[in-house]
């Protein structure tokens, strides 16, 4: 029988792994700001989505980013399945359908994360008009489906591709025709890491409707703003969703480390080799190891732990930083206002505090119905005595002032605070995005979503 794992190798304890999270802490002083987005490229003539090499595919899109902006391609086998700039830190990958997605550097501040998604939808719009095709930043593909969507050949994607099917309804929907903005904060400590956990948990369906930006199916609207949040609610309630340990008053490391230990393993990594081990959770791995079908042995390292962690998808992440979850995509102001709403309440203590009091009473399940509210009525709906129009103005007033408290200019002098407009602007009309989408459909596009690709939405 081989062993794949080096004879110093040490398997880890599980104290190893709730380290693992404590080495995430860093100084305020050096707190970073990460943002990820997602869009879908499409054939400007036939509004079908691209695909993987079909010309002009993802591979023509690619291409270009290598030859005119010096992107670094990389592999899985012989397929080209992402883009590197180590210079800057960052990386352009592709979700299962083809979801082009930028994971931009770690930014120290907004004006950054601006220049750099300027920068990166500067380049989009020039593969556009090379290749005819258009982008749209949505939370849903708002007439696709999931047969006419790119099956990109990453073999991680072929594994999760058989696996969804045996957990939920809605996980190939999900991989294939859901879009979202990410951002992605850092803690200085495990206190700081709780309250911070607890308020992003209980605020992601609030902070999330003012990005609502789906209310199509198949070309059709079905009475939810946001049909990427339908889909995600039966992917795999194993590792997706809101996690009830947050909402506890000492919820720590140790929770979410048990709470990803039960989590069933997509795969093992080696060597440049996925090996699948048979829905076995990571709790058994570390305890038993894996003998796969050729005698090989597995035994569990942080780096397989690295990697289980990055195959859960709860509404907030822990990896060695929180990442925010819940928004649907949406175009460059809706991408900024997003990194610049979490910034300001999570990177500022008195606001941290303001909303941590306004939260700390909010259950689990009170935050599941109000979800549920909200993809329904959006801005209208009242929760446990509040107004959520009054409560939203109040965390984006709070917000303003944590970074404005943060006094960080760009070279017209103006606070990162001016990013925020455009969720004042939401909240003064009293409509998301997709009630914006809903009036045209009815009024300017007699009832079609053909008009929708006309905008692009970068």
């Amino acid at each position: 029988m081989k062993n794949n794992i080096e004879r110093n190798s040490q398997i880890p304890t599980e104290l190893d792994l709730v380290n693992y999270f404590h080495s995430g802490s860093k100084s305020p002083k050096d707190y970073k700001i990460g943002t990820e987005n997602e869009k879908f490229l499409f054939h400007k003539g036939s509004l079908n989505p691209i695909h993987y090499s079909d010309g002009p595919g993802i591979v023509d899109v690619f291409n270009i980013l290598i030859d005119q902006f010096h992107w670094s391609p990389i592999f899985d086998g012989d397929n080209i399945i992402g883009l590197s700039d180590a210079k800057n830190d960052r990386n352009i990958s592709l979700e299962p359908g083809g979801q082009i997605e930028l994971s931009g550097s770690k930014c120290s501040n907004l004006h950054q994360t601006n220049e750099e998604f300027k920068q990166y939808h500067s380049q989009i719009e020039y593969i556009c008009n090379e290749l005819n095709i258009g982008a749209l930043g949505l939370g849903f593909c708002p007439k696709w489906g999931f047969k006419e969507m790119a099956k990109v050949p990453k073999t991680r994607y072929t594994i999760m591709r058989e696996y969804m099917p045996k957990v939920g309804s809605h996980g190939l929907d999900m991989m294939h025709c859901s879009a979202t903005t990410q951002v992605n904060l850092d803690y200085s400590d495990e206190n700081d890491y709780a309250k911070k956990f607890r308020v992003a948990m209980a605020l992601q369906p609030l902070i999330s409707v003012m990005f609502f930006n789906s209310p199509f199916l198949n070309g059709r609207l079905t009475g939810l703003l946001s049909n990427r949040l339908r889909v995600w609610a039966d992917t795999d309630n194993d590792r997706c969703g809101y996690l009830p340990f947050a909402f506890d008053d000492q919820n720590n490391f140790e929770d979410y480390t048990q709470y990803a230990l039960d989590v069933p393993m997509y795969f093992i990594y080696r060597n440049g080799k996925y090996v699948v081990p048979n829905h076995i959770s990571f709790r058994n791995f570390l305890s038993n190891g894996f003998v796969d079908g050729n005698g090989d042995k597995f035994s569990a390292t942080i780096n397989d732990w690295e990697t289980h962690l990055s195959t859960l998808f709860p509404q907030v992440r822990l990896k060695k930083f929180l990442e925010m979850r819940g928004a649907d995509s949406g175009n460059h102001s809706s991408i900024i206002s997003l990194a610049s709403i979490w910034t300001g309440l999570m990177y500022n203590n008195k606001a941290l505090d303001e909303v941590y009091k306004i939260i700390s009473k909010w259950t689990h399940s009170d935050v599941l119905h109000l979800e549920k509210c909200l993809n329904k009525d959006g801005l209208n709906v009242n929760f446990l005595g509040y107004a959520v129009l009054d409560l939203l103005k109040e965390f984006v007033s709070l917000s303003k002032q944590g970074l404005s408290e943060r006094n960080i200019r760009n070279e017209h002098d103006e606070t990162e605070e001016i990013y925020l407009e455009p969720l004042f602007e939401v909240l003064t009309k009293k409509r998301t995005p997709s009630d914006v989408l809903i009036d045209d459909f009815h009024r300017e596009w007699s009832n079609e979503v053909k008009p929708i690709y006309s905008k692009h939405y970068l």
